[in-house]
């Protein structure tokens, strides 16, 4: 065989492994560092699935290849990152955030924002706020991580007024209760249950749609301002990550147009994409 055939032939060999390359990866990944990141994520439905497919395939885009981790448990995702067990999570809000560190001594940060729930309230016995009876009784979660929140919706709507030097509220922070409300803390997945039980709830949206009913049912919104930054959800990550290629790859894949798109138009459960740039909701 001549050196001439061998040129071509070896030639050939290298253009059509590159062309299996392109074929499989895209033109976008081809020649990047392939890189992976193990995320952690709270365990939700159907339309939370969807929503990690698309991000998935935009950081395959990217040369990173995600792993999604579910907890059950809203301690779990932030011990599992200090400990090393995940490199990143996506399920906090900035309040929640800062809480923890504090008690836990650790040093998670955010790196990039992701999503913020209007805070909304339901009733079935009223069909608007004014409506709610004095002594009336309203029902929100026991939960640490979403109790602050729904107090907040509840000041909002003028019902009560709280204690300006906390972030993050509990019951003991109500500083003015004009109408004498009662107030009934239950687990989060009995708040639909039990609405028709009570004059007032504040439920997360997700819950609402869960059960088949209609977020654009609720007798009260919150309106997005700076007072709701602090429940802006986050991508978060210890210190010594946080300039990493990988974590950088993964915020791009999140902070992209089509899971805005998803995330306004398709998920139906009230969330809105807050990020910089991301596209304003139609």
């Amino acid at each position: 065989m001549s050196k001439t055939t061998k040129w071509l032939i070896g030639g050939v060999a290298i253009v059509a492994i590159a062309g299996i390359a392109y074929a499989s990866f895209g033109p976008n990944t081809v020649g990047k560092k392939k890189e992976t990141l193990t995320v952690g994520i709270m365990a939700g439905d159907k339309r939370t699935d969807e929503q990690w497919k698309i991000i998935k395939r935009n950081a395959q885009k990217e040369g990173l290849t995600l792993k999604i981790k579910t907890f059950t448990d809203y301690t779990q995702p932030n011990a599992a990152l200090s400990s090393g067990d995940i490199d990143a999570n996506a399920f906090q809000h900035y309040i929640f955030l800062s809480d923890w560190n504090k008690s836990h001594k650790s040093n998670i940060v955010p790196v990039g924002e992701t999503i913020l729930v209007a805070g909304r309230l339901y009733s079935d016995k009223h069909k608007a706020i004014k409506n709610i009876p004095q002594n009336g009784i309203v029902s929100i979660s026991n939960s640490k991580i979403t109790q602050g929140r729904s107090l907040l919706v509840l000041q909002s709507a003028g019902l009560i007024k709280l204690s300006d030097k906390v972030k993050d509220p509990t019951i003991k922070d109500i500083t003015e209760n004009k109408k004498n409300l009662q107030f009934k803390q239950l687990a989060t997945d009995q708040l639909v249950r039990t609405l028709p039980e009570v004059d007032l709830s504040s439920i997360d949206p997700s819950f609402i749609v869960g059960s088949g009913r209609s977020i654009k049912s609720a007798i009260y919104v919150q309106p997005v301002d700076k007072s709701t930054h602090g429940g802006i959800n986050i991508i978060a990550t210890t210190k010594n990550k946080k300039n990493s290629s990988a974590v950088k790859k993964f915020v791009k894949a999140y902070q992209s147009n089509n899971v805005a798109n998803y995330i306004d138009n398709k998920s139906g459960t009230g969330e809105i994409a807050v990020w910089q740039g991301a596209p304003k909701v139609r």
